[in-house]
Protein backbone atom coordinates (compact mmCIF):
# COMPACT_ATOMS: atom_id res chain seq x y z
CA UNK A 1 0.00 0.00 0.00
CA UNK A 2 1.48 3.70 -1.12
CA UNK A 3 1.14 6.55 1.44
CA UNK A 4 1.79 10.04 0.65
CA UNK A 5 3.06 12.05 4.09
CA UNK A 6 -0.03 14.94 4.49
CA UNK A 7 0.19 18.00 6.99
CA UNK A 8 -3.31 18.27 8.79
CA UNK A 9 -4.76 20.95 10.96
CA UNK A 10 -2.93 23.19 9.22
CA UNK A 11 0.49 21.44 9.55
CA UNK A 12 0.25 20.81 12.88
CA UNK A 13 -0.24 17.69 12.83
CA UNK A 14 1.44 15.20 10.49
CA UNK A 15 0.48 11.58 9.48
CA UNK A 16 0.95 9.10 6.27
CA UNK A 17 -2.24 8.94 4.51
CA UNK A 18 -3.10 6.40 1.90
CA UNK A 19 -2.02 7.58 -1.61
CA UNK A 20 -5.58 6.35 -2.40
CA UNK A 21 -7.45 8.33 0.07
CA UNK A 22 -8.97 11.90 -1.08
CA UNK A 23 -9.29 14.68 1.63
CA UNK A 24 -12.52 15.39 1.54
CA UNK A 25 -12.16 19.08 2.45
CA UNK A 26 -11.56 19.98 -1.39
CA UNK A 27 -15.04 19.22 -2.03
CA UNK A 28 -17.15 19.61 1.26
CA UNK A 29 -17.25 21.63 4.36
CA UNK A 30 -15.17 20.18 7.36
CA UNK A 31 -15.02 21.04 11.00
CA UNK A 32 -11.84 22.39 12.12
CA UNK A 33 -11.36 19.69 14.36
CA UNK A 34 -11.98 17.08 12.01
CA UNK A 35 -9.29 15.83 8.73
CA UNK A 36 -11.98 13.62 6.62
CA UNK A 37 -10.12 11.44 3.86
CA UNK A 38 -12.12 9.10 1.50
CA UNK A 39 -10.96 6.41 -0.59
CA UNK A 40 -10.91 7.67 -3.75
CA UNK A 41 -12.40 4.88 -5.78
CA UNK A 42 -14.29 3.03 -2.89
CA UNK A 43 -16.31 3.74 0.21
CA UNK A 44 -13.50 3.49 2.85
CA UNK A 45 -13.26 6.98 4.60
CA UNK A 46 -10.55 8.25 7.52
CA UNK A 47 -11.44 10.90 10.23
CA UNK A 48 -9.22 12.23 12.41
CA UNK A 49 -11.05 14.05 14.99
CA UNK A 50 -9.50 16.21 17.84
CA UNK A 51 -11.93 16.81 20.71
CA UNK A 52 -11.79 17.59 24.61
CA UNK A 53 -10.42 15.14 26.58
CA UNK A 54 -12.96 13.37 28.20
CA UNK A 55 -12.18 13.12 32.22
CA UNK A 56 -15.18 11.50 33.97
CA UNK A 57 -14.27 8.22 33.15
CA UNK A 58 -11.89 6.19 35.62
CA UNK A 59 -9.77 4.46 33.33
CA UNK A 60 -9.15 5.32 29.92
CA UNK A 61 -10.74 2.05 28.39
CA UNK A 62 -13.80 3.42 29.27
CA UNK A 63 -13.23 6.82 27.50
CA UNK A 64 -12.40 4.81 24.71
CA UNK A 65 -15.76 3.19 24.90
CA UNK A 66 -17.31 6.37 25.17
CA UNK A 67 -15.89 7.68 21.92
CA UNK A 68 -16.19 4.78 20.26
CA UNK A 69 -20.35 4.42 21.15
CA UNK A 70 -20.27 7.93 20.74
CA UNK A 71 -19.38 7.66 16.53
CA UNK A 72 -22.43 4.40 16.55
CA UNK A 73 -25.45 5.90 14.54
CA UNK A 74 -28.21 5.27 16.53
CA UNK A 75 -30.33 1.99 16.05
CA UNK A 76 -27.07 0.10 14.54
CA UNK A 77 -25.37 -2.68 16.14
CA UNK A 78 -21.54 -3.13 16.86
CA UNK A 79 -19.74 -6.22 17.92
CA UNK A 80 -15.85 -5.40 19.35
CA UNK A 81 -14.15 -8.23 17.79
CA UNK A 82 -10.23 -7.02 19.72
CA UNK A 83 -9.10 -3.87 22.57
CA UNK A 84 -5.86 -3.34 22.50
CA UNK A 85 -4.50 -1.21 25.11
CA UNK A 86 -0.82 0.94 25.88
CA UNK A 87 0.17 0.84 22.40
CA UNK A 88 3.18 2.97 21.82
CA UNK A 89 3.38 5.22 18.89
CA UNK A 90 6.96 5.90 17.77
CA UNK A 91 6.30 9.87 17.33
CA UNK A 92 4.61 10.16 20.34
CA UNK A 93 5.88 10.90 24.01
CA UNK A 94 6.62 7.31 25.94
CA UNK A 95 3.80 6.00 27.57
CA UNK A 96 1.19 8.45 26.11
CA UNK A 97 -2.45 6.20 26.91
CA UNK A 98 -3.16 4.87 23.45
CA UNK A 99 -5.81 2.21 22.89
CA UNK A 100 -7.30 0.71 19.93
CA UNK A 101 -10.29 -1.62 18.99
CA UNK A 102 -11.58 -3.29 15.91
CA UNK A 103 -15.45 -3.66 15.33
CA UNK A 104 -18.09 -4.73 13.15
CA UNK A 105 -21.92 -2.53 13.07
CA UNK A 106 -24.81 -3.38 11.71
CA UNK A 107 -27.25 -1.08 10.42
CA UNK A 108 -30.78 -1.34 12.26
CA UNK A 109 -33.10 -2.99 9.97
CA UNK A 110 -35.25 -1.06 7.30
CA UNK A 111 -39.14 -0.14 7.96
CA UNK A 112 -41.12 -2.52 6.43
CA UNK A 113 -41.76 -1.56 3.04
CA UNK A 114 -38.66 0.84 3.12
CA UNK A 115 -36.64 0.88 -0.16
CA UNK A 116 -33.19 0.91 0.57
CA UNK A 117 -30.70 3.28 -1.19
CA UNK A 118 -28.16 2.70 -3.24
CA UNK A 119 -24.62 1.40 -1.96
CA UNK A 120 -26.10 0.78 1.11
CA UNK A 121 -23.95 -1.12 3.42
CA UNK A 122 -25.08 -4.41 5.19
CA UNK A 123 -22.47 -3.89 7.88
CA UNK A 124 -19.26 -1.68 8.38
CA UNK A 125 -15.78 -2.40 9.74
CA UNK A 126 -13.95 -0.15 12.17
CA UNK A 127 -10.37 0.32 13.72
CA UNK A 128 -10.66 3.24 16.15
CA UNK A 129 -7.89 4.74 17.88
CA UNK A 130 -8.12 7.02 20.86
CA UNK A 131 -4.62 9.07 21.58
CA UNK A 132 -5.21 11.09 25.25
CA UNK A 133 -2.73 13.79 25.60
CA UNK A 134 -3.41 14.26 29.15
CA UNK A 135 -1.56 17.80 29.50
CA UNK A 136 -3.22 19.24 26.70
CA UNK A 137 -6.79 18.27 27.89
CA UNK A 138 -7.28 16.47 24.49
CA UNK A 139 -8.43 13.08 22.93
CA UNK A 140 -7.08 12.65 19.38
CA UNK A 141 -9.52 9.98 17.68
CA UNK A 142 -8.42 8.12 14.61
CA UNK A 143 -11.52 6.62 12.70
CA UNK A 144 -11.40 3.86 9.74
CA UNK A 145 -14.82 2.82 8.36
CA UNK A 146 -14.38 -0.14 5.41
CA UNK A 147 -18.34 -0.23 4.68
CA UNK A 148 -19.28 -3.58 2.90
CA UNK A 149 -21.18 -2.62 -0.05
CA UNK A 150 -23.23 -5.75 -1.20
CA UNK A 151 -21.60 -6.27 -5.52
CA UNK A 152 -18.57 -3.40 -5.03
CA UNK A 153 -16.69 -6.17 -6.71
CA UNK A 154 -17.48 -8.05 -9.48
CA UNK A 155 -16.12 -11.58 -8.22
CA UNK A 156 -19.39 -10.79 -5.33
CA UNK A 157 -21.64 -10.54 -8.70
CA UNK A 158 -20.30 -13.99 -10.16
CA UNK A 159 -22.97 -16.18 -9.87
CA UNK A 160 -20.99 -19.27 -11.13
CA UNK A 161 -18.07 -20.94 -8.97
CA UNK A 162 -17.49 -20.49 -5.02
CA UNK A 163 -19.69 -17.11 -4.32
CA UNK A 164 -18.85 -17.94 -0.33
CA UNK A 165 -15.35 -18.62 -1.17
CA UNK A 166 -14.76 -15.38 -2.94
CA UNK A 167 -16.60 -13.29 -0.26
CA UNK A 168 -14.37 -15.07 2.98
CA UNK A 169 -11.38 -14.12 0.55
CA UNK A 170 -12.48 -10.94 -0.21
CA UNK A 171 -12.97 -10.11 3.46
CA UNK A 172 -9.30 -11.52 4.35
CA UNK A 173 -8.02 -8.91 1.84
CA UNK A 174 -10.22 -6.48 3.27
CA UNK A 175 -8.97 -7.38 7.17
CA UNK A 176 -5.12 -7.06 5.77
CA UNK A 177 -5.47 -3.72 4.22
CA UNK A 178 -7.38 -2.56 6.66
CA UNK A 179 -4.79 -3.16 9.38
CA UNK A 180 -1.96 -2.03 6.94
CA UNK A 181 -3.92 1.44 6.15
CA UNK A 182 -4.56 1.53 9.93
CA UNK A 183 -0.53 0.83 11.09
CA UNK A 184 0.69 3.06 8.38
CA UNK A 185 -1.70 5.97 9.45
CA UNK A 186 -1.53 6.05 13.19
CA UNK A 187 2.68 5.05 13.78
CA UNK A 188 3.06 8.06 11.58
CA UNK A 189 1.15 10.20 13.07
CA UNK A 190 3.42 13.12 14.91
CA UNK A 191 2.17 16.63 16.33
CA UNK A 192 4.89 19.13 14.65
CA UNK A 193 3.09 21.91 16.91
CA UNK A 194 1.81 21.59 20.50
CA UNK A 195 0.24 24.95 20.39
CA UNK A 196 -2.63 23.26 18.80
CA UNK A 197 -3.71 22.57 21.94
CA UNK A 198 -3.49 25.49 23.63
CA UNK A 199 0.35 24.90 25.00
CA UNK A 200 3.41 25.78 23.76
Amino acid sequence: MAFKHTELFGGAITANIPARFADVSTIRQVPDHQEVYLEANGFTSLTIDLTERVPQFTTDKEALQYHFHDIITEGDTAQIASLSENIQLPKFPPNTPTLSLTATTHPAPPAPGATLRPHTATHTDIHFTLIRLVEQGTDIIVTLNVPHIPGETEDENNNTGDKEGVVAKRKIEREKHMTEAWEGIVKSLEVRDWSLFGAE
